[in-house]
Parts: structure tokens; C-alpha cells; sequence
């Protein structure tokens, strides 16, 4: 509530005292009534809404405190707050007034900051008090253990980021694993970010395919906490295989980014851009029937069309989106399209495939490499690995065109990509190779022998990918020509 939504009541016989604090409460804004006895008092509260009151004790007639035994009668001390504001500055006066219910004490001449913060407090405790009790946890009280909006027990929290903490957690009735994603407690009072949080809701539920993490359920409880229901997955994110493979085989970044393609090729049909593809939003999830892509996280989706517009939800002053795999037009005012999205998933495929990003920083200066993204030409696949084919370069330079009206739309992508990963001789997975020892190598020991070394790699992989050198894809394209 606002102070104007509060009535205060000053009660005093003194005139000088009544008229000065009447009139210092009124310029910080609240509404005041003033009584010159004890019995004028209780004549206007009977009549009149109060919420808080300032009583003097020494008064002819009812003093003080007669006054205040007379209100508890009737009102409690969150219902009607009374500060007595008194020249008796014995603690024998004090601990009299607050065993009849007083809820503070105040001793003249009155320090005004001092008297507006205690009434300012009493107030906070008055609407706190008369606050709907819903049941619900408040932003603060969100852990492992309570129950959300009455059916969905957080278990574990399995990942935080600057706006949103995800849960493992099960719906109490259906008993099902599920993940609920949770508005940071840092920014909930963000009206904002609450706008942001309810687009992610709508945005995600409007793409239902299956390599799009499918969402059951968004809103904000009672208490305030703002809250998305997905499909609880299992396994590890791109990012993930990345650090461990260091890059990926044609057949293995085809396999990955053919469904993402998919998806977005269907999310943008419906006019909704991404605009935060990256490595760590591509999920690999492994289901009962294997391996499973998932888009993740349309949580700073824009909605193209008049509806966002009027909503105004870009957040002023914020370029939202991760530098690394942004397209140029990003930071010009212009509307996105999915051809934003297309330049991001050519950079994934570049470093896919490369092991490295076109455009990195060495200060880490993510505005140098957005400026890279404007300015800079980007090198070639071949600088970086001269191994990648020739085809799937071409593929990679017609998604990260400067001029968004030069690029593949996602389904001419998908499709492209599937061509030249044909052509290359890269259509199916490559055969397992026996590891030579059981010593253990790290991702970028296992690089290094496959680039430098002519034989087949025999670095150990994980999660069941095989990499093979030079010779060995010359050997496998050799014995496919002489049949």
C-alpha cells in the first residue's frame, strides 16, 4: 500500500505538539487526524478508518493510557497499531503503557526521523499481518523440500544462472519427475523480469516438437514466485560433449544439429527467434529409447508481432544473448528474424567441427567479440582443420553471412547440412576403433594425435563417439571406391 492508503491519528492536548507532527507526517505524504483529548479519540475512531495511532498520556480526562485499554477491548495490535508518544520517560511509564498493549514508545521532544520510522515499521507489520495466507513459500523460503503452488515438491537443485535456479522435482500427485525453473529471488520484485519469465512460458509452449524441451506448466504462486514446468531430462549438454571430444566427426555434428534445424525451422514458422542458441541449450538427453536432442531455454525468446511490441519487453539497455554465437543485426534496432538463429547455429557448427570459435578475444571482452561478429570476416574451417571437407566449409560460410538476407533460412540448413555430410563420405558413423592402451587422455592429448600423427587415432572416446585421423578416412573412402 501506499502511504495515502494510510489514515494516522494524533492524539494530544498540547496544540503546538499536536499541530507540528500533524503536519510533518502530512508532507511525508500521509493522511492525518488530529484529537485534543482522550475522548475525541475514541469519538473519531468510532467513526473514522485508522490505521495507526500517536497517543500522549498526560491528558485532561482520559489519560493515555485509559484510552488504550479502551481500544484493546476492541481492536488488536496489528489491527490498530499505538505508539505513545509521551513526556513520561520513566521505564516504569514505559513497561505500564506496553503490558496494556502498546506497540512502541516514544519519549519528547520528539526526534521526527525516529517517530516516522517506528511508524513507518508498524504500518509494515499492519499489512504484513493482514496479507492473505496463502501457504505458499516466498521467493526467500524457496529450497529443496518445500512444496510450489501446492503440487510440485523441489527435490535438488541441478542448475542456477543469473535469472532463473532449475529444480529436479516431482509432481506430488501424478508422482512424476519433472524440473521446475524458478525466477532468482534477486530480481522477483522485477516487474520486468516477471513479464520476461510468463513470455518464456508462452513461448516455449508454443513449439511442440519433439527435440523441444516440452513444457507442462508456468505462473507465478500467490507468494510471488514465478515458476516453468518442463520434462525432467537426463544426460549432458553440448557444452559438455564438447569439453570432452574437444570437436565432433560430420556424421556426429549432423546427428546433433539435423533435429535442432527441425526445431527451429518449426519455432520460426510461427515467428518466434531463439535468440540464445549456444552449445550449453542443446541438450542430449538419454531416454528409454537412446539418445535424444533438446532444444532448451527459449526464456529470452522475443514473440515477432504486434503483441510483444505493445508489450515492450526488451529489456532497455541489455543486449540479451551470449556474445560468442551472436549475429551482427543483433545490436542494431532492426526486428530479428530466424536468420539470427541460423548465424548462431553456423558458429556452433564451426566450432563443432573445429574445436574452435571463429571469433575469440584475448582480453575477454565480450563487446570486442561482438564487434568481431559486425566487422571481422570470419577465417575459414580449413585454416583451423584442413581435414574438414570442402562441402562442409561451404555450409558453414553460407550460415554466418553478414547480410542475414544471404543466409540459409534453419530448414535450407538442416538440409544442406545433410548433403554434405553425405557427399564427404561421412553418412554413417564411423567404425569403432580398438583403444592401444587403457591409459586415460584428456581431450586435448587425443586432438593432438589425431592431427599430427598419420594413423588412425586410438585416444579412448567417450560417450560411445570414435575419431579417426586423416588416414584413416582415406582408407575408409579407398575401400568404398574399389567396390
Amino acid at each position: 500500500m501506499e502511504k495515502q492508503d494510510y489514515s494516522l491519528l494524533v492524539v494530544d492536548d498540547n496544540e503546538m505538539n499536536r499541530d507540528m507532527l500533524s503536519r510533518r507526517l502530512q508532507r511525508k505524504g500521509y493522511p492525518v487526524l488530529v484529537a485534543e483529548d482522550g475522548e475525541q479519540a475514541l469519538e473519531i475512531i468510532g467513526r473514522e478508518t485508522v490505521d495507526l495511532v500517536l497517543l500522549d498520556i498526560m491528558m485532561p480526562g482520559l489519560d493515555g493510557v485509559e484510552v488504550l485499554k479502551i481500544l484493546r477491548k476492541d481492536y488488536s495490535q496489528t489491527e490498530l497499531p499505538v505508539i505513545m508518544a509521551t513526556a513520561k520517560a520513566d521505564s516504569k511509564d514505559m513497561v505500564e503503557a506496553l503490558s496494556q498493549g502498546a506497540n512502541d514508545y516514544v519519549v519528547k521532544p520528539l526526534d521526527f526521523p525516529v517517530v516516522l520510522a517506528r511508524v513507518e515499521a508498524q504500518l509494515r507489520t499492519k499489512e504484513a499481518a493482514s496479507a492473505p495466507k496463502t501457504g505458499e513459500p516466498t521467493v526467500a523460503e524457496i529450497e529443496p523440500g518445500v512444496v510450489l503452488a501446492g503440487k510440485y515438491r523441489l527435490d535438488e537443485l541441478i542448475g542456477a544462472g543469473t535469472f532463473g535456479a532449475v529444480y529436479r522435482a516431482q509432481h506430488v500427485d501424478l508422482e512424476q519427475d519433472v524440473a521446475v525453473k524458478v525466477l532468482q529471488p534477486s530480481v522477483t520484485a522485477n516487474e520486468e523480469s516477471l513479464k520476461r519469465f510468463r513470455q518464456e512460458g508462452v513461448a516455449a509452449c508454443r513449439v511442440q516438437h519433439p527435440n523441444a524441451v516440452a513444457v507442462s506448466d508456468f505462473g507465478v504462486t500467490d507468494a510471488g514466485v514465478a515458476y516453468l514446468v518442463m520434462e525432467f531430462l537426463e544426460g549432458r549438454s553440448l557444452a559438455d560433449e564438447l569439453a570432452s571430444s574437444h570437436h565432433l566427426s560430420p556424421y556426429r555434428c549432423h546427428e546433433i544439429l539435423g533435429p535442432v534445424c527441425d526445431v527451429m525451422a518449426e519455432a520460426h514458422e510461427a515467428n518466434l527467434v531463439h535468440r540464445d542458441l549456444k552449445p550449453e541449450n542443446i541438450f542430449l538427453h538419454e531416454g528409454a529409447r537412446g539418445e535424444q536432442v533438446k532444444v532448451l531455454d527459449f526464456g529470452i525468446a522475443k514473440l515477432v508481432g504486434e503483441a510483444v511490441t505493445q508489450e515492450n519487453l526488451t529489456a532497455e539497455g541489455w543486449v540479451l544473448g551470449t556474445p560468442a554465437y551472436m549475429a551482427p543485426e543483433r545490436i542494431s534496432p532492426e526486428d530479428l528474424d530466424g536468420r539470427a538463429d541460423v548465424y548462431s547455429l553456423g558458429i556452433m557448427l564451426f566450432e563443432m567441427l573445429t574445436g574452435s570459435r571463429p571469433f575469440t578475444a584475448d582480453n575477454r571482452d565480450p563487446m570486442s567479440v561482438i564487434m568481431m561478429h559486425v566487422n571481422s570476416d570470419p577465417p575459414t574451417l580449413r585454416s583451423f582443420d584442413p581435414d574438414v571437407p570442402e562441402e562442409l566449409e561451404e555450409v558453414v560460410a553460407a550460415a554466418i553471412r553478414k547480410d542475414p538476407g544471404e543466409r540459409l533460412s534453419a530448414a535450407q540448413l538442416g538440409g544442406a547440412l545433410k548433403r554434405a555430410v553425405a557427399a564427404s563420405g561421412e553418412d554413417q558413423p564411423a567404425p569403432p576403433v580398438a583403444a592401444a592402451s587403457p591409459r586415460s587422455q584428456t581431450a586435448s592429448d587425443s586432438a593432438l594425435v589425431d592431427r599430427q600423427a598419420p594413423t588412425v587415432s586410438l585416444a579412448p572416446e567417450t560417450a560411445g563417439q570414435e575419431k579417426e585421423g586423416f588416414l584413416g578416412r582415406f582408407l575408409r573412402k579407398l575401400k568404398r571406391t574399389r567396390r
